[in-house]
């Protein structure tokens, strides 16, 4: 809305503006349009819209505002076009065309011939379009939407939280996040579909774990009479797909449906519009054309043919939790025989860690038990793989079956989990404490191990490494080797030791799980750990390694929330390495996967390496978004509080506010750090209180603070850690007069980061050596240090460091070779493209478009470029440009 708002006010001021608003169906680009059309009422307004069925009639997009053609026909459409445009534009006003994807050839070469020769008209011009169909506009659309000067909106699919919010605001109907989110992921965030399923069907619908939701009755009509077009033999084939799930492999279609010659039938059902036909060779799969669709389909299949469809299934493939999940959906009543085999899969599949596997067979079992007794607890064990998968809003769900249970250890360990996954301590804490006792009151063995086991992730949250390794050997005591249990108190038992400064044996236990795990969600829980060691010992190259793998969500049916500390670290990683863009990404994904799982330990983490990043790029704008989601409120976890408390410091350094700075850190002085957040390499926070200290001129308690934590991180031998302190250390020197010290302390901390990939840490050694040198009236040694963290920060695109430097280098005296226009060599093939483009008017988002790059990674170029040719705005780049080209 802001973006249209400023548009429109460059358009009143006479510069006409073109704007494409595009998303996919149904995420909101008509609310949005509308609503800020209704916000400007007071100016004139005209709208036209594409329809479907008028696609191939000459013109006729622009009919509603045009009228029809004259009889005599003499004056062609782009002219009237124009003419009407111009006449529009003599006073302020917005012109709107709705459904671009749906506009005749004609209209859309109209609306180009007449943008290009629009100037001074004080008229916006919005086009909205459905991005899922944008590949199919003709030639001339795609012009159209790359114009010079073009702005283009892109809207995402709401999140599950929008979807609560329309759904009270539209409908008065407050759905569950659980809800939300199943029936956000469901519609793929069309908003209109949403709503319909809301008022078609009773809110419980959407709460338990479900795959097979209904579709709207409009669907459901459409579908069906497109059923009714087929042939027999090609709606049983689209029946058996519909069986099968989504995008089955078309043999087993074929072998289910049982019919003979099956391709003028998988043709027949092609042209129907349900499904396409994808693969080559012998691997192809039918995919339904929507998930909708495709739920249609299986509801419109008679119960009684659907039930032997299934049971036919059952016996196809050599999948056991396919086959069990079918044998399932062919019970019309309570089967406990079945249940009893799904529990066993589940167990079996709990013990490899795949958790989300193991959580539907478990609910099944649930459905088939056949009375209370049975099914409470089978019910408790579900929503406990639901949380151990990371599937928290799913398991939320749960929550007035789970209540209306009688309190027993089990249960009691299920909410200190679900708890310690919501960042809540001290209930963690009570819940587990009750469940301890009434599992030791019963001497329940293996509900104790597993209570040791949440404690050493209580434990990991807390940042108590004593306590984690202590609660992991007595897991292991509890537990039967090689269980799920076992397998994760021996992964963060390896953290755990790290904490404590013996990280060589957390090395070799986790090395020894690495060489015995197969591939899968087990092996994931050591790879994340030892990643994260890595990550903490300065082996940031091998950490990237461990922890990109560990962070995958492909694993079959892994664990969310291990992949979420995985994408965390990895970020931390991809930070110190200076691949900071990769890193924006990967904590976007993460960001994500936070937010879908509802997992709130590991958000601030995440977000603190945003917060990194865009405070040194001068992005106040994001800092301050991803500072509000890394808050830690009182009474988290420690692993929270840490890193939103150094995010917070950070951003305040950055702006070289000091005071806040400490205000941000000393919360931390107050915790126990001895258990594990003073180890070097872990939670690198202490040097930037240390320095704040210092550019307050506080040098005594600089000094006290930082000594006994110099003397470990000497002890240890951690390379990074010293060098961070002897920063702190050399700037003291400087400022007390003691050059030769403070010289000293500075090449000591470079020379320690030979053969680390630690460019960040470089560079801002470099700068503050060059900075000490300059104030200590050394201008020219100290051009060598400053010259080289320009290039430093240039290299990671750090706009406020770059100017800083700058600045250093102005205050020495020493002029500092600026480019001139036509030394374009040092830029890079993919720098020389982006200029290009960006000097010929593209946005960032059309320059990445364009190289196929993301808007961010195009202002990364762009900073580089800048600082690299000496120039400091787009307009002086492209001033530059033009030098170049005469």
């Amino acid at each position: 809305m802001a973006l249209l708002t400023r548009l429109l006010h460059q358009a009143e001021s006479g510069s006409a503006q073109l704007v494409v608003v595009s998303g996919p169906a149904g995420c909101g680009k008509s609310t949005l349009v509308r609503r800020f059309m209704d916000n400007n009422k007071h100016l004139a307004s005209w709208t036209s819209a594409g329809a479907r069925w008028e696609k191939d009639l000459a013109g006729s997009a622009l009919q509603e505002l045009l009228g029809p053609a004259d009889a005599a026909g003499e004056v062609a459409l782009p002219e009237r076009l124009l003419a009407f445009i111009r006449n529009a534009g003599k006073q302020s006003g917005i012109l709107l065309l709705e459904n671009l994807q749906w506009t005749d050839a004609q209209s859309l070469a109209a609306l180009l011939f007449a943008w290009r020769r629009l100037r001074t008209e004080k008229l916006l011009i919005i086009l909205t379009l459905r991005r899922e169909e944008a590949a199919f506009l003709p030639p001339g659309a795609r012009e159209l939407l790359e114009a010079p000067h073009s702005t283009t909106i892109e809207l995402d699919p709401p999140t599950a939280a929008a979807l609560k919010e329309i759904s009270v605001s539209r409908l008065g109907v407050e759905l569950s996040a659980a809800a939300a989110d199943q029936l956000a992921a469901y519609t793929e965030g069309n908003i209109h579909t949403a709503l319909e399923l809301i008022r078609e069907n009773p809110e419980e619908s959407w709460n338990h774990f479900n795959s097979r939701f209904p579709a709207p009755r409009a669907v459901t009509a459409e579908v069906a009479e497109r059923l009714d077009a087929l042939s027999i033999p090609a709606r049983s084939l689209l029946e058996a797909a519909a069986i099968l799930g989504p995008g089955p492999r078309l043999d087993m279609v074929v072998a289910l449906a049982e019919v003979d010659e099956p391709l003028p039938l998988v043709e027949e059902c092609v042209t129907s519009g349900l499904v396409e036909v994808a693969g080559s060779g012998g691997n192809l799969s039918l995919q339904f054309t929507g998930h909708i669709k495709h739920m249609a389909v299986y509801h419109l299949v008679p119960l009684s043919r659907r039930l032997a469809l299934h049971a036919a299934a059952a016996s196809l493939g050599d999948c056991a939790g396919d086959s069990l999940a079918h044998r399932a959906d062919a019970t019309l009543l309570s089967d406990p025989a079945l249940s009893h085999q799904l529990e066993l899969f589940a167990e079996n599949q709990a013990g490899k860690g795949e958790w989300s596997s193991a959580a539907a067979a478990l609910h099944r079992a649930a459905h088939l038990a056949t009375n209370a007794a049975d099914r409470e607890p089978l019910l408790l064990k579900a929503v406990d793989a639901t949380v151990a998968a990371g599937e928290l809003p799913r398991a939320l769900a749960y929550s007035e079956e789970l209540a209306s249970l009688a309190a027993s250890p089990e249960s009691d360990l299920l909410s200190g989990y679900i708890a310690i996954l919501q960042g809540q301590a001290l209930t963690a804490d009570r819940w587990l404490t009750r469940a301890w006792t009434g599992a030791e009151e019963a001497r329940q063995t293996e509900i104790m191990a597993t209570v040791s086991q949440r404690r050493v992730l209580d434990s990991l949250g807390r940042l108590d490494g004593f306590k984690l390794v202590e609660w992991a050997e007595r897991t292991l005591e509890l537990a039967d080797e090689g269980s799920p249990v076992a397998v994760e108190s021996s992964a963060i038992q390896g953290l755990g030791l790290g904490m404590l400064g013996r990280g060589p044996e957390g090395e070799k236990i986790l090395a020894r799980m690495l060489a015995t795990l197969p591939t899968g969600a087990q092996r994931q829980r050591a790879e994340m750990a030892m990643g994260w060691l890595h990550v903490a010992g300065d082996q940031v190259e091998l950490a990237r390694h461990e922890l990109m793998i560990s962070s995958s969500t492909d694993y079959t049916e892994g664990s969310h929330r291990i992949a979420l500390w995985a994408r965390a670290w990895l970020a931390r990683a991809e930070y110190s390495a200076g691949d900071w863009d990769q890193a924006l990404e990967t904590v976007r994904a993460g960001v994500a996967l936070q937010e879908r799982s509802d997992i709130e330990l590991v958000r601030p983490l995440l977000h603190y390496t945003a917060v990194q990043i865009h405070a040194m790029r001068g992005e106040q704008e994001d800092v301050d978004a991803h500072l509000a989601k890394a808050w830690a409120r009182t009474g988290s976890y420690e692993v929270m509080q840490v890193p939103y408390r150094m995010a917070r410091a950070a951003a305040a350094r950055a702006r070289s506010d000091y005071d806040e700075v400490l205000l941000a850190l000393e919360p931390l002085l107050r915790l126990d750090r001895s258990r594990g957040i003073d180890e070097p390499g872990f939670w690198p926070w202490h040097d930037m209180y240390a320095d704040a200290l210092v550019r307050k001129e506080r040098f005594a308690e600089a000094l006290e603070f930082m000594d006994p934590l110099m003397a470990a991180a000497r002890r240890r031998k951690h390379r990074s850690t010293i060098a961070r302190f002897l920063v702190v250390r050399g700037q003291v020197l400087g400022s007390h007069g003691d050059l030769e010290g403070s010289r000293d302390a500075f090449e000591e901390a470079l020379s320690l980061l030979q053969g680390l990939t630690l460019p960040v840490l470089r560079a801002n050694i470099e700068y503050a050596y060059g900075q000490s040198l300059r104030r200590a009236g050394k201008r020219g040694e100290s051009a060598g240090p400053l010259t080289r963290a320009l290039a430093g920060y240039t290299q990671l695109g750090a706009t406020i460091y770059i100017e800083r430097c700058n600045r250093e280098l102005q205050a020495t005296g020493i002029s500092v070779p600026r480019r001139d226009a036509a030394d374009w060599s040092s830029l890079t093939s993919q720098e020389k493209a982006v200029a290009s483009l960006v000097c010929a008017g593209a946005s960032n988002k059309k320059a990445g478009e364009e190289l196929f790059i993301g808007a961010k990674t195009v202002q990364y170029h762009l900073t580089r470029i800048y600082a690299k040719l000496g120039v400091t705005s787009r307009t002086e780049l492209a001033a530059r440009y033009r030098d170049n080209e005469r």
